[in-house]
């Protein structure tokens, strides 16, 4: 397949941002809506003034703030019905919740352990098995996983491990989805580099940027310079022969089909 010339613009995509009040999932929702042009559903449990902010900014109708516990299961489940209501069909799903707790292994209590499973993991597994009935009826729709892979330095072992293990079964359950939904035509990208520096969260990470990259290759299936290409359009029942994965580690950025 030629690769094209220039990337597809998102203008008329609808794309579900999860953590869209801060950090990286803020600064993707600022990216979609200034230079992607795409509309987009901003959803966040707090701080939504600084999404109505951004709506202001915005073309009428592009972007659209609603209030949800991604980690509550009943409020996962009626922002996708009132998303499909709304849209009738959405072209992709950015789940960005995340929080990095600094918990050791040996001493965390069943309250912190909790929190971090249900925040780090809970809130995507509820997000995606409210969203993935609706995709598999279009046959269609990208999904994105921003999973920050932690640093393996002595240091970060001995004082984040927990956070580490909500990374690793989230990533645990990006592989089974894939395999799962990839029958339907509906590719799910792991997206997980090292941590963003927190002073760059606040405003624009590298990593909205790559979230957006992404974003392309699930909706248009452009591969990237180097990469082996992905047939245009999917096949229905096309299946990918590895893990969709972009990591970086040690500075070193990967990204397998």
């Amino acid at each position: 397949m030629a690769r094209m010339t220039q990337e597809p613009a998102m203008e008329g995509k609808v794309v579900i941002v999860t953590g869209a009040s801060s950090g990286v999932g803020y600064a993707t929702v600022r990216r979609l809506i200034h230079s992607e042009g795409a509309t987009v559903i901003a959803v966040a449990r707090r701080r939504m003034f600084r999404i109505e902010a951004l709506a202001n900014q915005a073309a009428k109708g592009q972007l659209t703030a609603i209030t949800a516990d991604m980690a509550d299961r009943g409020q996962a489940d009626a922002l996708m019905a009132q998303v499909f209501e709304k849209y009738g069909h959405v072209d992709a799903f950015v789940h960005a919740v995340n929080r990095v707790l600094k918990l050791s292994a040996l001493d965390v209590t069943d309250q912190e352990f909790d929190l971090t499973m249900q925040v780090n993991v809970k809130s995507a597994l509820y997000a995606v098995q409210a969203l993935t009935p609706h995709l598999r009826r279009q046959r269609c729709g990208g999904i994105v996983i921003y999973n920050p892979t932690p640093l393996e330095t002595e240091a970060f072992v001995a004082s984040e491990a927990v956070y580490a293990a909500s990374a690793n079964a989230l990533s645990a359950l990006a592989s089974g989805w894939r395999r799962q939904l990839s029958s339907f035509g509906i590719p799910v990208v792991e997206v997980a580099p090292c941590p963003a520096k927190e002073a760059l969260l606040a405003t624009q990470t590298p990593h909205d940027q790559q979230i957006v990259e992404t974003l392309r290759d699930t909706m248009f299936m452009t591969p990237r310079a180097g990469l082996t290409a992905i047939p245009e359009p999917l096949p229905p029942h096309a299946n990918f022969s590895a893990p969709t994965v972009i990591s970086e580690r040690g500075g070193l950025r990967l990204m397998t089909f």
